[in-house]
């Protein structure tokens, strides 16, 4: 609980009408600790919102030069910390849960409760506030762990295998950026590029000698290497993520037509994050050097998926990724691959 006497609260007041404004000074000076700075208008709270810290507002949503909602939203653009109690005469609970739902922690009507209420909402806004604030917090440190353990993971894939070096990393740049393309919301493409950085985990339990063997590989070994879609879906899918990255390592090699694997899959089928994948995937191992074949470069890369597109590829997928590669000349891919444009 706060001691308003060792620390009393400062609060921005936001009210046109000098006698509301007044009240509220009044009441809140006969139950002490919270000092009341006193504004008329929008323009003079931005201003002191810029020049001054104080630990909460109360904030009318009638105003000369604001009004409603816009004037919560401008008020939380340039304070988001701030804990905001919206101080209204309209006696409107949907008014009251709209300013919840625009982030503010409380809601009062003007002439109703004395200075004790008044002193009591501030303090549980300043609390909650500091919660969630807290949560935030927590769900950020917990999202950039999961985010290192997944490119620990992914860097140990690489040490196993060194010869496709940088290809999940290179996948999950590229996949992002087809993401950004088709104007994909941030929360997915996080779940790409997660995905797209352990999309070969499966590839565990293949050989290794299989994954550095120059020259083709027997029809026996190429089914083992063909299991590992199922075999990195195996090893993700009671991982809780936040998006579906075990369905997208399961599905990243499946085809529109049917011909991929390790089901089948067609059309819609497959989720619309293992399209991206499958596109990035056969753009960065054509444009790469392999064991078994140099890199045959970026043009034969677009080449698959652009004869390919709405047959093996998603051809909105398709028509993203052509764009990607034609904004940046290729270097998504990396500084290397990039070079690949001039052969």
């Amino acid at each position: 609980m706060m001691d308003l006497k060792i620390h009393p609260l400062r609060l921005l007041v936001v009210e046109d009408n000098p006698g509301d404004a007044r009240l509220v000074e009044v009441l809140l000076s006969e139950v002490g600790g919270i000092i009341v700075e006193w504004v008329a208008s929008l323009g003079e709270a931005l201003a002191a919102l810029a020049a001054n810290t104080y630990d909460a507002t109360l904030l009318d949503l009638s105003l000369p030069d604001s009004s409603g909602m816009d004037t919560v939203r401008a008020v939380r653009r340039a304070a988001p910390e701030l804990p905001v109690v919206v101080f209204t005469g309209l006696d409107d609970e949907a008014t009251g849960l709209s300013a919840v739902q625009e982030g503010c922690q409380d809601y009062m009507v003007k002439g109703i409760g004395d200075g004790g209420m008044i002193r009591r909402t501030l303090i549980y806004a300043v609390e909650r506030k500091a919660a969630e604030l807290e949560r935030e917090r927590a769900a950020l440190r917990l999202k950039t762990v999961l985010a290192q353990t997944v490119r620990a993971v992914s860097r140990t894939l690489e040490l196993r295998d060194p010869y496709t070096a940088g290809h999940q990393r290179r996948v999950a740049l590229l996949a992002a950026a087809i993401g950004g393309q088709m104007n994909l919301s941030v929360p997915v493409i996080e779940g790409l590029q997660t995905a797209a950085l352990i999309h070969d985990i499966g590839k565990i339990n293949v050989p290794s000698d299989f994954l550095s063997r120059p020259g083709k590989l027997s029809t026996a070994a190429f089914e083992i290497i063909k299991s590992h879609p199922q075999v990195g879906f195996d090893i993700v899918h009671e991982i809780e993520f936040p998006w579906p990255v075990a369905q997208a390592i399961l599905q990243h090699h499946e085809r529109l037509d049917g011909s991929g694997y390790p089901g089948g899959l067609k059309g819609d089928e497959i989720i619309l994050e293992a399209r991206i994948l499958a596109v990035a995937d056969v753009v960065e191992a054509i444009s790469s050097h392999r064991p078994y074949r140099p890199s045959l470069g970026i043009r034969a890369a677009l080449e698959e998926i652009g004869a390919n597109a709405g047959r093996r590829y998603d051809p909105h997928v398709v028509d993203a990724c052509l764009a990607v590669v034609a904004e940046d000349d290729g270097s998504v891919l990396g500084p290397d691959d990039a070079m690949l444009l001039a052969r």
